[in-house]
């Protein structure tokens, strides 16, 4: 299993590709290029997740990924930027027209957190695509928070970690539903 300290060389497995695990604010995250199909379903695989549960959709904004969502009112945009100075994920209609089929689910709605940690913050300084997030854990397993217990679950060649440290969260970040502004997971 590969180990990457700088941002260069997690971004550049991404483009490849591959799978990578990356501190978040509060738990080590797996994922990959959002927009790599085969990439995605290995993440599935290497989980043990069922495909029809989705995954979370980490930009550098907003406006990175504005063309997969449905326009949003003037009113979720101003509610969107109080919310998001603190660690959020949010739940908006996705537009099915544009949105990559692979990334679509039957509720109509993408998962998405624009990150406020400040290593996720640099890797997207080089890698310009969204990130598939979640947990790096097998599921249903507790989740993992050391590099020894990666490699035991996670010892692939396609799979390397962006060794840098968590954030203060000590839980995973809220999910709020922007449409109606209902808390799923606080």
């Amino acid at each position: 299993m590969r180990v990457f300290l700088s941002q260069s060389d997690a971004s550049e497995w991404l483009k490849k590709g591959k799978i990578l695990i990356y501190p978040t604010e509060g738990v080590w995250g797996i994922g990959c290029d959002a927009l790599n199909e085969k990439a995605v379903a290995r993440v599935y695989d290497l989980k043990n997740r069922s495909p029809d549960k989705s995954l979370i959709l980490l930009c550098k904004s907003f406006e990175s990924i504005n063309n997969f969502l449905l326009p949003l009112t003037k009113e979720e945009m101003d509610y969107l930027d109080i919310i998001s100075q603190d660690p959020v994920t949010i739940l908006y209609k996705f537009n099915a027209e544009i949105t990559p089929a692979h990334l679509q689910n039957n509720t109509g709605k993408l998962a998405i957190r624009v990150s406020t940690h400040y290593h996720l913050d640099t890797l997207f300084n080089e890698f310009d695509n969204p990130i598939i997030s979640t947990s790096a854990n097998i599921s249903g397993r507790d989740t993992i928070d050391n590099i020894e217990g990666f490699k035991v679950d996670f010892d692939f060649n396609d799979v390397a970690i962006y060794n840098k440290p968590l954030g203060n969260l000590n839980k995973p970040t809220p999910i709020i539903d922007l449409e109606n502004k209902e808390v799923i997971r606080d």
